[in-house]
C-alpha cells in the first residue's frame, strides 16, 4: 500500500466517522483529533515544498476540514460535547489556512472571510 493510499483511506474513514457521529459516547475528543490529524496530514502531502505539490488540493482539504468543523459547531442536532470540542479545535485548520493564504496576494482577503464565517457562527450560537 502506498503512502498516498494510506493517507486517503485514513482521511475518508475519519471523515465518515466524524460526519455520522450523533450521540454522546465519550469518544468525541478522539474522533475530532483523528479527523483533524488525518486532514492536516493529507493537506501537508500537497504542500508547495513536497514532491507532490498541488496547491488546489492542499486548499481543498484544509477548507473542507474547516467548514466541516464549522458546520458541526452550527448543527444543533449534534451532541453539545462534540460541538464544543470542534469549537476548541477549529484553530488548527484556521492556522493552516492562514499559512496557506499568506503565500498569495489575495490570500488575506480569503482568510478574513474564513474568520468572518467563524465569528458569525459563534455569534449565532452564543458561544
Amino acid at each position: 500500500m502506498t503512502e498516498t493510499t494510506f493517507l486517503y483511506q485514513s482521511f475518508y474513514k475519519a471523515e465518515d466517522l466524524f460526519l455520522i457521529h450523533q450521540n454522546e459516547n465519550g469518544l468525541e475528543h478522539d474522533l475530532v483529533a483523528n479527523y483533524i490529524q488525518s486532514s492536516l496530514s493529507l493537506a501537508t502531502w500537497y504542500r508547495k515544498e513536497s514532491d507532490f505539490a498541488n496547491p488546489l488540493l492542499e486548499e481543498l482539504f484544509l477548507r473542507r476540514l474547516f467548514y466541516n468543523l464549522l458546520n458541526t459547531i452550527n448543527d444543533a442536532t449534534k451532541c453539545p460535547i462534540l460541538r464544543r470540542i470542534c469549537l476548541n479545535q477549529i484553530h488548527e485548520p484556521l492556522i493552516a489556512l492562514k499559512h496557506y493564504y499568506n503565500q498569495s496576494r489575495t490570500g488575506h482577503k480569503h482568510f478574513l472571510l474564513l474568520q468572518k464565517d467563524l465569528k458569525e457562527i459563534q455569534y449565532l450560537n452564543d458561544l
